[in-house]
């Protein structure tokens, strides 16, 4: 058998390809060019949108960067996909900047812009300056394939940069005909971010120039008004980094700022800060068992730090903030620049952060968690990272549209998560006070569940989607009237009712938004309905009706031990229970069996959750993870079980820990407490926090300790 080799030819279209196809716009082109400024040690890139009216209509991106020799011109600028700056120089010799650009097809970005590109550069040090120019359309039309394409570069004496060295491009035969405000805002909206806009970077400056006065006052909207962000409602900066432990240390500073309200919104300025380790959720990525955010965890990733601004949309709280006859300008700002963005040494990662993308997810956790989310509309946001310290984990796909969605990828979303939903955590005593000072206002509609859903019901038939919405919509009543008879006919007819009210009134709510929307999504429109009937669903459970028992202390918690026996076997946690052995007094119990009984559960799984974390962080410890379950029949104005730890312990405020959506844990509802002590003042009962001082505790359980207390009777 004959063998012979033949050569692997690309056609010249292949120019094409990589030049519409793999920038997906022109703002990512844009971007490609002045990451290439910015990997030149320019202190300033220019960029002038000329006569965009007229036939001439151009566009320049002029640096003052090292710019280019004719070598480099030939060997690396002509070469597509070269790995030059990986070879030659990852930190910039001047600035010690790390390279951004490093995939040798950023150059072809240019072409999807325009038609005609003139190359001008002249290197440090040079007498002379490069040019060259060319038209892709008539260079791919001149031959077949691309190793045989070619352009002429000119190569001689010049005084077009001031400062000696540089490059311009000029780009000419642009592809965007009409240039109107909105095209041209959001263009210049884009470059705008392409740099930390929260923070000046003294050594890269940009500027847009546009030859156009009116045209230049659109540019000059899209600057970012950095005062507006200092006047955020809720503002939440934080750092992660490796520590000396082993662990990442996660440090936090939070600020309330609710500006010039009036002394009856009973609201204050408010500051705090912390520092300690980041829990993750549970197998929130890759099938992670382990919760704490450790060194290992952050190697391909390294530092991260960032800021979260949080503003409220209402008009009064607008007014207040920014003074009267700002709404639309405020609002327009939130608009136009909410979302969280990325960057790498203060140069932005794309698509993160657009309009369109949502990648922490906080829409959808706001549409399917119960409690009050912040929105991605509302939030303002930067994620900073360490460009040589991220890149291993974190690589930007070639078409430079985000990462590639890899663990290292998957994980940093679920820190970046769960550091945010802390933020809400932190934050929702005060959106507690600033939700009841609006809710006092006569601009917010007030009506019944009935009403509320009255009025989806006419939208819906207005849309022409009652038939197929009608049935679910039905079932949402139904269920929600079933429940708020059996809450009046259990005496839990109060916060429990309205808690219920404010959720599904909420969800509702997203709904009505969602249909007032000129496109809806009717897959999503489906979804949010489910979500509301399951939101319904799992509240049913401690509302339904519950037959009353009479028992003992010890037989209750002796059923509730056997429950978690396998959990403490697993996780090699001492269960101590003296009053099964008969060490302590027992006492008699009248009241729902099964409430009871999942009251006691829930404080048991709480304790084991926080015990395995205790230990986690604490690995050299020697103290095994252990559990208290007892009886107290003399510290208190009624007998009590007394269910302690050895674990964390309670990190909020004692008033708070029985109120709706307040937790710590990761991917927590924050309800558990609320409902246990609900399932006790039903009964005459209560929930109480005490100290090993307060009650007959041993002092080796010094995390949390909570007392279900009986009323005598």
């Amino acid at each position: 058998m004959n063998s012979e080799r033949f050569p692997i030819k690309a056609t010249s279209h292949i120019i094409n390809l990589l030049g519409d196809e793999l920038i997906g716009s022109d703002s990512l082109a844009i971007f490609e060019l002045v990451k290439n400024s910015y990997d030149a040690d320019a202190t300033k890139v220019t960029i002038y949108f000329m006569d965009l009216d007229s036939s001439k209509r151009k566009i320049v991106i002029e640096d003052n960067g090292n710019g280019m020799n004719l070598d480099v011109i030939q060997n690396v600028w002509l070469t597509i996909g070269t790995d030059y700056k990986k070879k030659k120089a990852k930190i910039s010799p001047i600035f010690k900047r790390s390279s951004l650009g490093n995939k040798g097809v950023g150059r072809l970005a240019v072409h999807r812009l325009a038609d005609e590109i003139i190359l001008e550069s002249q290197a440090t040090g040079d007498l002379f300056a490069s040019r060259l120019q060319i038209n892709w359309k008539e260079l791919i039309q001149s031959e077949e394939y691309i190793e045989d394409l070619s352009v002429v570069v000119n190569d001689g004496i010049s005084d077009l940069f001031k400062s000696g060295h540089g490059t311009r491009i000029t780009l000419t035969g642009l592809k965007t005909k009409k240039w109107t405000k909105s095209i041209l805002k959001d263009l210049a909206q884009k470059i705008e971010n392409i740099k930390n806009p929260f923070k000046a970077l003294d050594s890269f400056d940009i500027e847009i120039i546009c030859n156009d006065e009116e045209k230049q006052k659109w540019i000059d909207e899209a600057k970012t008004p950095l005062w507006v962000l200092k006047k955020s409602l809720y503002t939440f900066q934080f750092v992660i980094e490796p520590s000396n432990s082993g662990k990442a240390i996660f440090k936090w500073e939070y600020k309330f700022n609710p500006l010039n309200l009036p002394a009856t919104a009973n609201v204050t300025v408010r500051e705090s800060n912390g520092e300690q380790e980041l829990l993750l959720k549970p197998d929130s990525f890759n099938d992670r068992t382990h919760n704490i955010l450790s060194n290992e965890d952050l190697a391909d990733i390294g530092p991260i730090s960032g800021i979260f601004h949080v503003f409220n949309q209402n008009g009064k709280i607008i007014d207040y903030t920014f003074g009267a006859g700002k709404r639309v300008a405020i609002k327009s700002f939130i608009k136009d620049n909410c979302g969280v963005k990325i960057f790498r040494d203060d140069i932005r990662v794309y698509n993160y952060g657009e309009p369109s993308d949502d990648w922490l997810g906080l829409e959808l956790a706001k549409v399917q968690r119960a409690g009050d989310h912040f929105s991605k509309k509302v939030t303002i946001g930067a994620i900073f990272l360490d460009l040589l310290k991220s890149e291993s984990g974190l690589k930007e796909k070639t078409n430079r549209e985000g990462f590639t969605e890899n663990d290292t990828f998957r994980l940093f979303v679920s820190i970046i998560q769960e550091v945010f939903s802390y933020f809400e955590r932190i934050a929702i005593s005060d959106r507690d006070k600033i939700e009841s000072f609006t809710s006092c206002t006569p601009n917010i509609k007030k009506i019944g569940l009935s009403d509320t859903i009255k009025e989806l019901d006419s939208k819906l038939t207005q849309k022409g989607l009652i038939d197929e919405f009608n049935p679910l919509l039905k079932k949402v009543e139904k269920d929600y009237n079933e429940m708020r008879d059996l809450m009046l006919n259990s005496g839990m007819s109060g916060l429990n009712l309205s808690l219920v009210f404010h959720e599904v009134e909420r969800e509702i709510r997203f709904i009505n938004v969602s249909l007032n929307e000129s496109e809806y999504d009717k897959t999503r429109l489906k979804q949010q309905i489910k979500s509301l009937v399951h939101l319904i669903e799992n509240f049913a459970p401690i509302v339904k009706q519950n037959k009353k028992i009479r028992t003992s202390a010890s037989k209750i918690i002796e059923r509730a031990v056997q429950i978690h026996s396998s959990r403490f076997r697993y996780h090699n946690i001492v269960c101590s229970t003296p009053i099964l052995t008969k060490e302590s007094d027992d006492f008699e119990i009248n009241g729902p069996g099964n409430l009871l009984l999942s009251t006691i559960s829930n404080i048991i799984d709480n304790a084991i959750y926080w015990v395995c974390i205790k230990d986690e962080k604490d690995s050299e410890s020697k103290i095994p993870k252990a559990i208290y379950i007892n009886s107290d029949i003399k510290s208190f104005d009624g007998p009590a079980i007394i269910i302690a730890d050895n674990g964390e312990g309670f990190k909020m405020d004692v008033d708070e820990l029985v109120q709706p959506y307040r937790t710590l844990k990761p991917g927590g509802m924050g309800l558990g407490l609320y409902f246990s002590n609900l399932v006790m003042e039903t009964i005459g009962g209560k929930l109480i926090f005490p100290s090993n001082n307060d009650c007959a505790v041993p002092d080796i359980y010094s995390g949390a300790i909570v007392a279900i207390i009986f009323s005598k009777n």
